[in-house]
């Protein structure tokens, strides 16, 4: 290695750890960087104008649990939502005159001063909210600037397209793009379209660009209410895997998932919560993938040929780098660097120190691809060169692209996506409901090792359950890998993929004396072509453990300036109902422009533009009447888990609602003792609700057992339950 490239190699590490201290600690952007929010699908994120990390914390995430919305932090380097770090070989000044032999890219920040707004950041969104109203109060958006209402300068089909250019050191500009979609067979990725020119009159040789997407930090919308118990809490412990290193690959995807955490006693891959029923809390995998990139600088021709300029050509080779590594061993002073070549680091960027580490073999492409850890037959996912010893923080999936020389005018292209993808909630509670019921079975007989690798090592503490709920989670890297596909598909014909239909113009929810009754008009999606009516969506409380699920359908047929819809199925008083109302668009069996297993498929309005943080609930009526009473829990068992895990074992509670406004209550053993007598009398006004702690008339706990309940009113009717009671 020459001495100009050795010192190019070291000191790019030390440039980009400057710059992660910079972003960590605080150093602020000029005043005139503008940040936008990217929330318009299942991954939100702040988005730089000058294309740097940002602070964003994702206020409101927790009302998108059933959406499993995650929120990028980026508290270290990460460039999940545009931004990048660019390193080239042509020299640099620094501050102090010094000339060193590289450049780097970055954004404008205060220690270097390189960057600046060519064209100022634009944010287009597809559709407005909709004017929302629950209970006669308006709902305030709780997706707020998102931007401005424009569907004609929306890319393609997106339903939020981010557009920017900025101009860095030795006159190279980038034209960023970040768009997403709100459709449910794209709404779990978003994309980054990044273009590099040479505007100079100079050569630019020898340039990486670096993409880090670290995923650790994330957010989850999941697991909040009710939050994640003591006994369940663990480290973010991860496994990676990299699909494009080999030459037989046809995508180049990088996903980490859920590792057991060593530290503790069992095996909790995928985080099961055994304190609300065992469902699957880390079901998903995080990944970032490549659906385009330049195999070597090209000269604009302007003319377009499946999303791409005829003379640009894709590499499956890039990126020359796939590795995964650790900011704390970056650990060196700020400018100027002390004795620069006394240490040699783990570099990023161009893989110098990976060969030790590197796949291997004929079948191998040209490049620095690290090996997968979770191939290794490891026990754990940490110890290795640039990882923590449990890979717990810091770690980031690293792509590098590179090295490209750019002559003046010339071009190169580098096309990302990042998003998660796994599990359905739904089957995370029923694969973990049954996992806590040692119930389980095996989803893949033939596959010892599910969709995991070959040489996979199950947690040694694993039980058969556990290794049978391991393998369920690993149907994931099956999404994974459906939906970068589904990407590539997308992204080559232009990011047209079908249109998600609109949310209502205005959306009312009011409870009544009959049931919940809804209001909405939506004539724009009645108007589209293959219109399939409406979906009415609900659920009841909103615990994490909850789901919506559809409850009515409106016809096709049924058009109408505005639709009323009167919820009376199992509605009950007291009880709080969250709603939304999607709109249904067919795609045509020979739409050329969707996935082809999409095609024929009903695709509905976005989830996003519901927030569902206000519940409606059935108004009290005149009417006494006692078929309508409930018990609840029922059963009732002492062990619940929500009971246990969050420290109320000691409290007691039963429940009658939607009682007559007067009305006696008795309790009785199955022998015929009177236990209890609970007198309910209450205006109107009231909730027509009362709570027993399950005591006796002297104040003792009751027993197991089955219990008689009997509810008499004034004028001598009688109804009769039965209460179980568990321990």
């Amino acid at each position: 290695m020459n001495k100009i490239n050795k010192t190019f190699r070291i000191l790019s590490i030390r440039t980009v750890f400057l710059l992660t201290l910079l972003f960590t600690f605080g150093i602020k952007l000029s005043a005139q960087d503008k940040i936008v929010n990217f929330q318009i699908n299942r991954y939100w994120g702040g988005v730089s104008e000058q294309g740097a990390k940002t602070s964003f914390g994702h206020p409101n995430i927790g009302l998108f649990a059933d959406y499993a919305v995650y929120g990028a932090r980026l508290q270290g380097a990460e460039t999940n939502f545009g931004g990048f770090i660019a390193i080239t070989q042509t020299d640099w000044t620094a501050p102090d005159g010094k000339v060193i032999p590289f450049t780097v890219l970055t954004p404008t920040n205060s220690y270097l001063p390189n960057g600046k707004v060519i064209k100022p950041l634009e944010n287009y969104v597809r559709y407005n909210n909709p004017d929302y109203t629950v209970e006669q109060k308006s709902i305030d958006p709780i997706i707020t600037d998102l931007g401005t209402v424009d569907p004609s300068k929306c890319i393609g089909t997106s339903d939020q397209s981010v557009i920017v250019t900025t101009e860095y050191a030795n006159g190279m500009q980038l034209e960023r793009k970040i768009l997403g979609w709100s459709q449910q067979f794209h709404d779990n990725y978003v994309v980054v379209d990044m273009t590099f020119t040479n505007t100079s009159d100079k050569p630019v040789t020898g340039m990486y660009v670096s993409l880090r997407d670290q995923i650790n930090y994330n957010l989850f919308a999941d697991g909040r209410n009710p939050s994640i118990a003591n006994v369940d809490s663990k480290a973010g412990n991860s496994w990676w895997h990299y699909i494009g290193a080999k030459t037989s690959d046809d995508i180049r995807v990088m996903y980490q998932y859920d590792a057991d955490d060593p530290n503790r006693v069992g095996d909790q891959m995928g985080q099961p919560l055994t304190q609300q029923y065992g469902r699957l809390n880390r079901k998903d995998f995080a990944f970032t993938a490549t659906l385009w990139a330049s195999k070597q600088p090209y000269t604009p021709s302007g003319i377009m040929v499946d999303n791409h300029d005829q003379n640009d050509v894709d590499d499956l080779s890039q990126p020359s780098v796939a590795t995964i590594g650790n900011d704390q061993i970056l650990s060196l002073p700020l400018y100027p660097l002390n004795n620069p070549e006394s240490t040699i680091m783990y570099d990023f960027i161009a893989g110098d120190l990976l060969s030790s580490e590197d796949q291997t073999g004929p079948d191998v492409r040209p490049g620095h691809f690290r090996k997968n850890l979770d191939d290794l037959g490891l026990a754990n996912a940490g110890g290795q060169s640039g990882i923590s010893p449990n890979a717990d923080s810091w770690e980031s999936m690293c792509l590098s692209y590179g090295p490209y020389d750019l002559q003046p005018g010339q071009q190169v292209r580098v096309v990302k996506i990042m998003g998660y993808a796994g599990l359905s909630r739904e089957k995370a509670l029923e694969v973990g409901r049954q996992w806590q019921a040692n119930t389980l079975t095996d989803p893949m007989p033939d596959k010892p090792n599910g969709n995991f690798p070959d040489n996979f090592a199950f947690p040694s503490s694993a039980t058969q359950q556990d290794i049978y709920k391991n393998k369920w989670f690993s149907t994931g890297i099956d999404s994974v890998i459906q939906t970068v596909e589904r990407a590539i598909s997308n992204f080559k014909i232009g990011y047209n993929i079908p249109v998600t239909p609109p949310p209502q113009d205005s959306f009312k929810v009011l409870g009544t004396g009959q049931g919940i009754e809804l209001t909405w008009s939506n004539t724009k999606a009645e108007a589209m072509s293959g219109f399939q009516g409406y979906r009415i969506m609900r659920k009841v409380s909103n615990l994490d453990t909850t789901f919506y699920q559809q409850t009515a359908t409106i016809p096709a047929s049924d058009k109408a300036a505005t639709h009323t819809y009167m919820d009376t199925t199992n509605i009950l008083f007291g009880a709080n109902y969250y709603y939304y109302v999607q709109a249904g668009v067919k795609i045509d069996e020979n739409d050329q422009n969707a996935y082809p297993a999409d095609r024929g498929k009903t695709i509905w309005t976005g989830r996003i533009w519901f927030p569902q943080n206000t519940p409606a609930s059935a108004k009290r009526t005149s009417q006494d009447d006692l078929s309508k009473i409930v018990i609840a829990p029922n059963p009732y068992n002492y062990n619940d888990p929500k009971l246990k895990g969050y420290g109320f074992t000691e409290d007691r509670g039963i429940l009658f609602f939607n009682l007559p406004y007067e009305v006696t209550i008795k309790i009785f053993t199955e022998s015929g003792n009177l236990l209890k007598t609970i007198e309910h009398n209450e205006p109107i006004t009231k909730t027509g609700s009362v709570e027993w702690n399950m005591t006796n008339e002297n104040r003792q706990p009751i027993a197991s057992g089955i219990y008689i309940v009997l509810f008499q009113k004034p004028d001598g009717s009688l109804s009769y339950q039965k209460l179980v009671v568990a321990r």
